[in-house]
């Protein structure tokens, strides 16, 4: 896998050079698969990518979740997710955002996530 972005033909670019492309389904599997071997091998780099596949697969959060939960690994979820969160222009959005993850988390975790998402948004605010 050489990259994760919003409308990607595939993830490894010399594919794309020759035309080749995947389907969503198969992005989606390249993407957790890159997200559980680098949780496992290199869990202080999951940042970026924990941000690119919360951009390309805004609808999966919930499984990027479990993917954390499984390496031990939540808190860099939590941090990646909040300010990706407090980006997010609308309340609804970021209630939205949210709602994918709340139960699957533990408690704990989803209130780290609450304050770490409010601290973000007052700054990005500049309140």
């Amino acid at each position: 896998m050489d990259r994760i972005e919003p409308g990607m033909g595939c993830c490894r670019i010399a594919r794309e050079h020759v035309g080749l492309s995947c389907d969503r389904g198969q992005q989606l599997a390249c993407g957790r698969t890159a997200l559980a071997c680098r949780l496992d091998r290199a869990p202080e780099d999951a940042g970026r990518l924990f941000k690119s596949l919360m951009s390309t697969f805004p609808d999966r959060l919930a499984m990027f979740a479990d993917e954390a939960i499984q390496a031990g690994r939540v808190d860099a979820f939590v941090r990646v997710a909040a300010r990706v969160c407090a980006a997010l222009p609308t309340k609804a959005e970021r209630h939205s955002f949210r709602d994918q993850f709340a139960d699957q988390i533990p408690a704990d975790d989803l209130s780290a996530f609450d304050t770490q998402m409010a601290a973000e948004w007052r700054r990005l605010r500049g309140k």
